[in-house]
């Protein structure tokens, strides 16, 4: 079957085979293994990589395992590469999505979120940070697992800091593409995001990330 998917990991294992995560528009997040190769500039080789937006053929086999026999690109992302900051910050968004989304999960509206959060990241030139934040709230709120605003103080453990409400529920209260000429003055990004891990920490099972190494001085 072909589905139109995003790479968000891969796992080199024996020999020349590979496990991908893909998570698709049709079917959810999936793991695949591939003998396709990585080698060269092939399309297939391309599209296994992660924050590759492409369409994968993917065939299911005895017992259920999932293997990916053909891959194009739709979109590579190129540009995430091209600055360490926009690389670290994309990585962490699609970590935190795998944590977040179960196996086989069809989440469309979730799908079409990180397709735009890797769009808008690849182009802005600096500030990646804003746009993280927004894709956090937006995915956490789009598989029902975040406050409204009536509990937003209690859950993210705000208490009386009124600049972490005021600025999570604009997030909450806009679309992604809302954020990408805006910028947050002085150290709210970093306590809006202190905030929202500590609420996926404690509430999601959301513990470190990998990613959150490349993220700078700004690990919480």
């Amino acid at each position: 079957m072909e589905y139109e998917g995003i790479v968000i990991r891969q796992v080199r294992t024996t020999g020349s085979r590979r496990m991908v995560t893909v998570f698709t528009r049709e079917g959810g997040k999936l793991g695949a293994g591939t003998f396709l190769s990585e080698s060269g500039k092939s399309k297939a080789a391309l599209a296994l990589r992660p924050f590759v937006h492409g369409r994968y053929e993917i065939a299911e086999k005895a017992g259920g395992l999932l293997s990916i026999t053909q891959a194009e690109v739709v979109d590579a992302h190129f540009g995430i590469g091209q600055d360490a900051d926009r690389f670290a910050e994309a990585s962490f968004a699609l970590e935190f999505t795998d944590k977040l989304l179960p196996e086989r999960f069809r989440a469309g509206g979730v799908f079409a979120l990180l397709a735009r959060y890797l769009a808008i990241i690849e182009k802005r030139e600096r500030d990646f940070r804003l746009p993280t934040l927004s894709f956090m709230v937006k995915v956490m709120q789009g598989l029902g697992v975040f406050p409204d605003a009536g509990g937003l103080a209690a859950e993210l453990r705000a208490g009386g800091n009124d600049d972490i409400l005021k600025h999570t529920a604009f997030l909450m209260e806009n679309p992604l593409e809302r954020v990408e000429g805006l910028t947050l003055a002085g150290d709210a990004e970093a306590l809006v995001f202190a905030a929202l891990r500590r609420f996926a920490r404690e509430h999601l099972d959301v513990g470190d990330l990998k990613s959150e190494g490349l993220l700078g001085g700004r690990r919480e």
